[in-house]
């Protein structure tokens, strides 16, 4: 088994990855049968499932697989998937949340203070979850990577009797969301002397010795030991940020270092599957797609989504951003239903718009979470005692049975634009910081008290440009500007940021980077050679980097841009070009040389265009995102025939395809070029 580019290949065959969650524990044992039956009734031929760690230790160096409690019986559960022809993907965490109250762990384990992680003042972080609070563990505890590993050695046994010939196991997830419990600000946690060990650690193997160190702090440190973690921000001019930048890094390196061990931990299970990671949401530090999908064992990191109702500009951009940037553009959760504290149900009409939509910009694979309804979660297509919710269950079975039918997931979306983000921006609005103290926040999801982060926003003035989206690091003036001027003239484009193989821009002809007073020089000589490609073109703003980030001079771009100016008043031909854009208003988008499929004008339509991989031939996306039925023209040069896939309602004629929009829907049409056009079409 292994992912592929479109899917997951099952012993030699490649498939969509479409699936839900199952949680078999919740469910009694009696009504196994009858939710799979509606779930293969629904069109899925994968579930995925966790493997709590709290449901079968249910005290410590006590288990339960199914002895005590028949719902326990995983064996039993894989068993049943085989006799009904359902693959399944297992995750077995350690940290699962799935609503339980200590989020799959072991209370036991939660209150051994060796894995717990301390805040600046040596206490332990506590996660306010609604139905219980409890410490968070620590992701730099040798224990409880020990006892992670003794739990897994427990129910291996189990997963190995169904890897393999007949087995239905598939794929396995190394932890989930793995993000200090959504604690990512960079000064709550972790204080712990094991993490500060590994903080000093992660120090020596960046600069091997003190006096690199120094030479980057402008310090005089004897040793690494004598290195001591910020609290907050204290620095009075630019020279001091290497410093807090480095422990903003440590948090995406421990990060890093816990999916590292996680996956090792598995590997020594030789359970011979593809592993996955899924993000919480995060596009931004500590996290990012790219960087995870370097480690190795790793096959894809997808990120979760749970809209609100008519979330466009959410799923787009996080969509666009997996497109962007991983291996197999998945979402490992997709919300389908809602858990138990959170003030909004969508409507099945509500799910298949943002479900469609997210197809439309670049999603491959997907996990439906929850297929199956259980405590603390409700509103999904198939209930606990296997009954259905029709207007779920038939939204499901019909969109399976279309992108089943139409092969969906072969064709591909060639956006010829990219839009870089600058994560060491991110990095220092998140540095920027007296102190972090949103300790009463329950759930990033769960609106509740909390402790404006703005509050704490230091007044220093550090001579460097910053951005002005005060709202949260993740964003960027600069970067939105050119979002909305690219979607305003109905360009299609990509997200990721400066860990993208530099392979990858080569599928790009134009890529705007956001940039500001620095940026390290190994990504100004990527910008430049991408813009010294033949025919390509680089768009900088809303700053020129003049350092590298440690704050010394590092002119690589702007000499480049002096290069291009030059030849430009020369007027040279040029194969090549950099472009100044410090205000997106001023773009003008016949500059960017591209051609598009469609033209078209309506405002509040979106349209986007997947390619067969044997031709010209491809798939028509069109989104509604108004509140009102849209009549929308889309003009186009080489004749084409259409043909409705998904609640397409025109009709073509003299280069024009008219088309019908239901508010708040997506149709498709699959487009027949003329010149291998069928003649029964």
């Amino acid at each position: 088994m292994k992912f592929t580019d479109n899917g997951i290949e099952i012993k030699g065959m490649e498939k969509p990855l479409y699936c839900g969650s199952v949680h078999y524990w919740r469910i009694e044992k009696e009504n196994w049968g009858r939710v799979l039956d509606e779930i293969c009734g629904m069109g899925f031929e994968i579930i995925e499932t966790y493997i709590p760690w709290s449901v079968h230790e249910y005290e410590e160096g006590r288990y339960d697989f199914g002895e005590l409690d028949g719902k326990k019986d995983l064996d039993g559960f894989l068993h049943l998937c085989e006799e009904k022809g359902l693959s399944v993907i297992v995750r077995p965490g350690p940290h699962i949340n799935a609503e339980l109250t200590l989020f799959g762990y072991p209370e036991w384990i939660l209150q051994d203070e060796r894995i717990q992680a301390k805040n600046p003042w040596g206490t332990t972080v506590v996660y306010p979850y609604v139905t219980k609070q409890f410490p968070i563990p620590s992701y730099a505890s040798e224990v409880l990577y020990e006892k992670t590993e003794e739990y897994f050695k427990k129910i291996a046994p189990v997963l190995h009797r169904h890897i393999g010939g007949k087995g239905c196991i598939i794929a396995v997830q190394a932890d989930n969301e793995t993000c200090n419990f959504f604690r990512d600000r960079p000064y709550i946690m972790d204080y712990s002397d094991a993490s500060l060990k590994l903080y000093r650690q992660f120090l020596e193997e960046r600069y091997q010795t003190v006096e690199m160190l120094n030479e980057s702090y402008r310090s005089n440190y004897p040793d690494f030991e004598g290195v001591v973690a910020p609290r907050g921000f204290r620095g009075e001019k630019k020279e001091d940020l290497p410093y807090y930048f480095d422990w903003v890094e440590y948090k995406e390196y421990q990060i890093l270092y816990a999916l590292k061990r996680m996956i090792a931990i598995l590997n020594k299970l030789d359970l011979k599957l593809p592993i996955f990671h899924n993000c919480a949401y995060q596009n931004y530090t500590p996290i990012s797609v790219p960087r995870d999908e370097e480690i190795k064992g790793l096959s894809v990191a997808g990120i979760d989504a749970y809209q609100e109702p008519k979330d466009r500009e959410m799923l787009q951009e996080r969509i666009r951003y997996l497109a962007g940037s991983s291996r197999l553009p998945f979402v490992p959760e997709f919300g389908s239903g809602s858990w138990f504290d959170r003030n909004c149900l969508l409507s099945a009409e509500e799910e298949e718009y943002g479900y469609l939509y997210s197809f439309m910009n670049g999603l491959k694979a997907i996990s439906f979470y929850m297929l199956v309804e259980r405590d603390r979660w409700t509103g999904c297509p198939v209930t606990a005692d296997g009954r259905v919710r029709e207007n779920f269950y038939r939204m499901f079975q019909e969109m399976l049975r279309m992108l089943q039918e139409e092969k969906v997931c072969q064709y591909q979306r060639r956006p010829r634009i990219l839009i870089l983000k600058n994560y060491d921006m991110g990095r220092l609005k998140a540095l920027y910081s007296i102190m972090d103290l949103n300790l009463l926040s329950s759930n990033c999801f769960i609106t509740g008290p909390d402790i404006p982060a703005v509050l704490f926003t230091p007044d220093t003035d550090l001579g460097i440009h910053m951005d002005g989206e005060d709202s949260h690091y993740a964003k960027e003036v600069w970067v939105d500007q050119v979002a909305e001027v690219l979607n305003g003239q109905h360009y299609e484009f990509n997200y990721s940021d400066r860990y993208l193989q530099e392979e990858r821009y080569g599928d790009y002809d134009v890529i705007f980077a956001s940039c500001y007073d620095f940026m390290d020089r190994e990504t100004q000589e990527r910008l430049v050679r991408f813009s010294k490609s033949n025919g390509k073109k680089l768009f900088l703003g809303p700053y020129i980097p003049y350092m590298d980030r440690d704050f010394r001079a590092c002119t690589v771009l702007e000499k480049a841009l002096a290069e291009d100016l030059e030849t430009a008043k020369q007027k040279v031909p040029s194969r090549c070009g950099i472009t100044f854009l410090p205000d997106p208003d001023g773009l003008d988008c016949d500059d960017l040389q591209l051609n598009r499929e469609y033209v078209y004008e309506e405002a509040e339509v979106e349209i986007a265009v997947h390619y067969h991989p044997a031709g010209r031939d491809h798939l028509l996306f069109m989104a509604n995102h108004s509140d009102r039925e849209k009549t929308v023209r889309l003009h186009y040069q080489e004749n084409r025939s259409f043909r409705s896939v998904w609640r397409g309602k025109g009709s073509s004629k003299n280069n024009t395809l008219t088309a019908e929009l239901a508010p708040y829907t997506v149709s498709i049409w699959k487009a027949k070029m003329e010149e291998e056009a069928d003649d029964k079409q």
